[in-house]
């Protein structure tokens, strides 16, 4: 069976959660994916379960020395892309949570997680992040494993505060100039200063407006290229809202990893992961 499914959450959760990925992948039998992942940095904080085979990480490429994950983990935000190595028979949920989501379930700030890839559930919750687990291993079925995250997290969702009105509206309008709203505007809009937002901003997400809305731009770019690998990348620059080709470039190679015009002429060898649901061999 190598599939992997994407769940909604329930509708209580649905302002919090973006979706569920239920994966199960026998490697041995597999022969239309690579088992070496790039995770190409989104903007949103992942939670996964693994009760299959443990995989590996590294924040180097794909040729270092990997370290192996727990059971339970949160992937907090990243600003550099991580490879992901996969053997044996990976069975794993996986809690993609929107961009200030987590915070509603979880008391701390975000920040503290950025550029952390691997952060232990059970440091955070003891035993109830092994007691998940093991019901997700136990479970009869996928819609089953979509119940119990369901009730779980409904129950661990904390008081909503004042200042998450902030944070939506700045994501709203990030997503919906990808990534190109001027700060200056929000400001304005918000009644508030640059620095109080950038603080609350990365208090409830992890990272700064800016970073953030560089990479909504640099995934609408990935996508785009993915789609039309002949696209001019200096056409593609501006219409991203850069000022040149350059910085485009520059952006775009450390987001990735590579430089956009080796993407355009070469296989890696490698699967993307954007979006955090999107699997592609690009060109290969």
């Amino acid at each position: 069976m190598n599939t992997t499914e994407v769940y909604l959450p329930q509708a209580s959760l649905a302002q919090y959660i973006d979706h569920y990925m239920i994966v199960d992948i026998d490697w041995k039998t597999n022969s239309f994916m690579s088992d070496v992942w790039r995770l190409i940095p989104f903007g949103q904080i992942s939670m996964l379960f693994l009760y299959g085979d443990l995989h590996e990480y590294s924040l180097k490429n794909a040729e270092e020395e990997m370290k192996t994950t727990p059971r339970s983990f949160i992937v907090g935000q990243l600003r550099n892309p991580i490879w992901l190595k996969f053997h044996g028979h990976t069975r794993l949920t996986k809690v993609q949570f929107k961009p200030a989501g987590i915070q509603r379930i979880m008391a701390y700030q975000m920040d503290e997680f950025t550029d952390l890839p691997c952060i232990a559930l059970e440091n955070i919750w003891g035993n109830q992040a092994n007691e998940v687990l093991e019901s997700l291993f136990e479970a009869r079925d996928d819609l089953s494993r979509v119940e119990v995250l369901n009730k779980f997290f409904s129950q661990k969702l904390l008081p909503e505060t004042a200042q998450e009105a902030y944070v939506e509206h700045t994501l709203s309008q990030l997503y919906q100039s990808t990534g190109s709203y001027r700060l200056a505007h929000l400001e304005q809009q918000l009644g508030i200063t640059g620095r109080q937002l950038e603080r609350i901003f990365r208090a409830k997400v992890g990272l700064s407006p800016k970073e953030l809305g560089r990479f909504i731009r640099l995934n609408a770019a990935f996508t785009r290229l993915n789609k039309n690998p002949d696209q001019s990348l200096s056409n593609l620059a501006y219409e991203l809202g850069y000022f040149d080709p350059a910085h485009f470039s520059r952006d775009f190679t450390r987001l990735t990893g590579l430089r956009a015009s080796r993407l355009k002429k070469n296989a890696t060898g490698e699967f993307y992961v954007t979006h955090g649901k999107c699997f592609t061999n690009l060109y290969g």
